[in-house]
């Protein structure tokens, strides 16, 4: 009786396929014991935000044998197409759900806004990063079975990963915690996504194992940061001009009842370009004579100098950055240097809120810097208090004037010219484009977050027509919470 070699293949397989598999040795992991959930406890929000593969280049992680006979070294690249983003979201909040956490996912949603609601709630966004990874694998195809194909095919094999994990506090705009786990999972049977499942199981292990961690629950549960906490370095020995705490203070003139047009070509002056080292810029605006400058928290980053740029790009001066607050998304800053030839232009802040339907314009720089001194108008659409928007909760005055990428931390200005709010961010469509629901952020609160005294005389002034004017209201600061436009 002849015998094909081809038709021995499937055997011989079997045979080496012991041998073969034990030329790679894959580290292993273990489940480890969850931390118990207080029944009376509010995890803060988190949301997975996704895996990312840190290998260095030209790292090879084991092998990945064809038809099960000859290992073939695997390099990081095999991982990355085999990486699926929506399942490890699902198996993430599984996980870390039945671990008493409280995961924002759409697993049981249906709806785009439902998941749009859902993603707002996150206070904290938590990333992974493979930064070790170990694999046997092998990839089968489909056999012949007298010249007919069949039986299974697909991969199977083993897999180790090691993930450092970023938790990223979206409410004060900062990761607060780095740690790594690690996850092992067998893929025993053929799998036309066995990778894929490979992947996922490792990725499960080392999922669950974090939150297992002492110091990663107690920040989720209670708040606590961990005792040495994540923190960027700052280079702080460099030399600035002015002590960040000093005293601000602004003698707040009355507010003015001029209508706008009259008052633009003072108005504009108050606007300014305000760039980092990125090649990002925003917008904002003077509120003193000594170069002090309001802007947006997010414009600056965590730069300690910034680039000013002047109405019609006359001046481009450097600024310190005094002090921020992530929370509120507000920062302030000084100009170094004022050159003599600089006439700084302020107006009138009012802190009450403008009533719906009461016109309001935004000065700022659009989209580009080329566009910079542009003026927008529009109405106050509604008053927003303690508002969801983007993982958080502040108050914002609503309107419909019209804002690009760029106006960030620009001034918003009633029908006088007085300030009443700066520009932080907008609802955006599906598309990119803005949909007429753009948020302010109320001035008075953000002179409060700051710690700016703003003096006692900006009441309208005595025989004041004030028919054409919102009327007064106190201001209801909320409390210390953050927003990413």
């Amino acid at each position: 009786m002849q015998v094909h070699l081809k038709s021995l293949l499937p055997f011989i397989a079997a045979l080496l396929g012991g041998f073969l598999s034990s030329c790679v040795n894959v580290q292993e992991a273990e489940y480890k014991t969850p931390l118990e959930a207080p029944e009376d406890a509010h995890p803060a929000p988190i949301m997975f935000s996704t895996l990312t593969m840190k290998l260095p280049t030209g790292t090879e992680i084991g092998s990945l044998s064809e038809d099960c006979l000859w290992p073939t070294p695997a390099g990081r690249n095999t991982l990355r197409g085999a990486v699926n983003q929506g399942d490890l979201d699902d198996v993430f909040e599984e996980v870390l759900e039945g671990q008493g956490y409280d995961v924002t996912g759409s697993l049981s949603l249906f709806f785009p806004e439902e998941i749009q609601d859902e993603i707002m709630r996150s206070e904290y966004r938590v990333g992974g990063k493979v930064i070790h990874a170990e694999m046997d694998a092998c990839h089968e195809g489909q056999p012949l079975i007298f010249g007919v194909p069949g039986g299974r095919s697909g991969t199977k094999g083993e897999m180790f990963l090691e993930i450092e994990w970023s938790v990223y506090d979206a409410l004060r705009r900062r990761t607060v915690h780095k740690t790594t786990t690690k996850g092992y999972t067998e893929q025993r049977q053929l799998n036309q996504e066995g990778l894929s499942l490979m992947i996922t199981g490792a990725f499960e292990m080392a999922a669950h194992n974090l939150g297992t961690q002492q110091e990663f629950h107690d920040l989720i549960f209670y708040g606590t940061k961990p005792p040495n906490w994540y923190k960027k370095k700052k280079h702080e020995d460099r030399p600035l001009p002015f002590e960040a705490q000093e005293d601000v203070s602004i003698n707040n003139p009355p507010l003015s009842r001029k209508n706008f047009t009259a008052e633009i070509e003072d108005i504009s002056q108050i606007a300014v370009l305000v760039q980092n080292g990125m090649s990002s810029h925003g917008s904002g605006f003077f509120i003193t004579p000594q170069g002090h400058i309001i802007t947006n928290s997010h414009v600056v980053g965590d730069a300690q100098r910034v680039r000013i740029v002047t109405k019609e790009r006359r001046e481009k001066l450097i600024a310190q950055v005094l002090r921020v607050d992530r929370a509120r998304d507000v920062a302030l800053l000084k100009l170094e240097e004022i050159p003599e030839k600089l006439q700084i232009m302020t107006r009138p802040i009012r802190t009450d809120w403008p009533a719906v339907s009461e016109e309001i314009y935004a000065i700022g720089a659009p989209r580009t810097a080329l566009l910079q001194d542009t003026v927008t108008k529009g109405i106050v659409s509604a008053h927003r208090k303690n508002m969801r928007f983007l993982g958080t909760r502040q108050d914002f005055i609503q309107g419909d004037v019209e804002i690009h990428g760029g106006n960030s931390g620009g001034a918003l200005l009633d029908a006088h010219g007085n300030i009443v709010g700066i520009t932080v961010g907008a609802q955006i469509a599906g598309d990119g484009s803005g949909i007429g629901l753009n948020y302010f952020i109320p001035v008075g609160g953000a002179l409060e977050k700051l710690g700016i005294t703003l003096g006692n005389n900006s009441d309208v002034p005595a025989g004041f027509d004030t028919s054409d004017m919102a009327p007064r209201k106190s201001l209801n600061v909320g409390p210390p919470v953050k927003i990413t436009p």
